[in-house]
């Protein structure tokens, strides 16, 4: 690691997609927080409100935020039984229920991340109390692992400094059971990115697992309160007619796609498989191994039909993925990892005022564009590519460098 990057004085960007932050063109835009939240990236705050941002923990929000999530889950499967009644067109019919499951995936999406927050005492700093608001919210109409069993696996795992990314890691070992190895044939990587989501043999194991988790390997207590839980639930939706909605927008979308973008995030979440430079610190090396996940282009200076092009690659690419991929902090999980008792609602803000900021974690790093993630992981499995994030020119120079052929830059 050069002097400029232990300085922790700067940013570091792959070589695939914007090599700058995009998000510094948006400026001169009207309605920032739009701009914030779509990007994903946020801006700098000042001395006092970063103070208060780190150390905020607020039931309110929690609250608001859940009956919102919980509106527009029930929305959505009214929405459904209105299809199934005929209230539509076919064409109308269809597009409202592919956008109805890619807001459905963003509302669950975002329930899981919520846990995800309190269980890191992120969102309140009474841990008993947050376990009663997942249980009741979330974890149980998510079909979601328990407190305990996710707080083991996740928190007390896969965060630890010694393990992230190491054959120890219960997500890496996740992704090599789907296939990933080092040195892996760029074919079969593209084969198993794109096709590992919907094949049988994956989908029946995370839905056994799913029901084994929900129902059975849980507390007592837990469990009872989820048997009841649904059986009222899929009484009253019997008793009203609502079983087919219920099915048609909540079931397909948990069973099917909620699995797809939870593999898409959480296979562009790390630099799996990467082996420590021994000149590297824990933290150092622990910075290395996620970065910020950002959506956007720069916009055009001038011209109407430029501006409708880049509007219209805003709302067909970058929203989508927002929406279905990176949903609430999720572009921000680099910041998460090393800062993972910050408040979800103010994550972006705070990476950005911390960015520049000399840290023991070495520079932040940023990929601008969901396939360049995709990139990244692939130069970094199939061609040897052992630091995407070192600048070109110093590795070009370097001995050992990480960039030693035009085969391991991809180019």
């Amino acid at each position: 690691m050069n002097a400029r990057e232990s300085a922790g004085q700067c940013t570091l960007y792959c070589q695939y997609g914007p090599q700058s932050d995009v998000r510094a063109s948006y400026a001169h835009l009207p309605f920032q927080g739009f701009w914030t939240w779509l990007t994903g990236k946020g801006q700098a705050l000042a001395p006092e409100a970063l103070k208060s941002a780190m150390n905020e923990s607020g039931e309110r929000f929690l609250v608001a935020h859940l009956l919102f999530t919980w509106v527009v889950m029930i929305a959505l499967v009214m929405l459904g039984h209105a299809v199934l009644e005929g209230a539509f067109a076919t064409g109308t019919s269809v597009v409202l229920v592919l956008v109805g499951w890619v807001l459905m995936v963003n509302r669950l999406r975002s329930m899981q991340a919520t846990f995800h927050y309190l269980t890191h005492g992120a969102v309140l700093k009474d841990k008993a109390r947050a376990q009663r608001y997942a249980r009741l919210f979330l974890t149980t109409p998510l079909l979601y692992q328990d407190w305990d069993t996710y707080n083991q696996s996740h928190v007390r795992e896969h965060h630890n400094i010694h393990v992230l990314c190491s054959d120890t890691d219960p997500d890496q070992r996740f992704i090599r059971e789907q296939g990933f190895y080092p040195g892996m044939p760029e074919a079969v990587y593209w084969w198993r990115v794109c096709c590992t989501p919907f094949r049988p043999v994956y989908l029946m194991r995370q839905w056994r697992g799913t029901l084994l988790d929900s129902f059975v390997r849980l507390d007592r207590r837990e469990a009872l309160f989820r048997w009841v839980f649904w059986g009222v639930l899929l009484t009253l939706l019997w008793a009203a007619g609502g079983l087919q909605a219920f099915g048609l927008m909540y079931v397909i979308p948990r069973a099917v796609l909620f699995e797809h973008s939870m593999w898409l995030q959480l296979f562009t979440e790390h630099l799996w498989f990467y082996r420590r430079d021994t000149r590297n610190t824990e933290k150092s090396h622990y910075g290395r191994l996620t970065w910020g996940r950002f959506q956007g282009r720069t916009p055009p200076e001038r011209g109407i039909i430029a501006h409708a092009v880049w509007a219209l690659k805003c709302a067909l690419y970058d929203l989508p993925v927002r929406l279905y991929v990176y949903p609430q902090d999720l572009p921000n999980h680099d910041a998460h990892h090393r800062r993972p008792n910050v408040h979800y609602r103010h994550i972006a803000n705070y990476r950005a005022s911390v960015e520049q900021q000399p840290s023991p974690y070495g520079p932040f790093l940023e990929v601008w564009g969901f396939m360049a993630g995709l990139y990244l992981i692939r130069d970094h499995l199939c061609r040897g590519v052992v630091e995407p994030f070192t600048p070109r020119k110093s590795s070009l120079n370097t001995p050992n460098s990480l960039y030693p052929t035009s085969t391991s830059q991809g180019v």
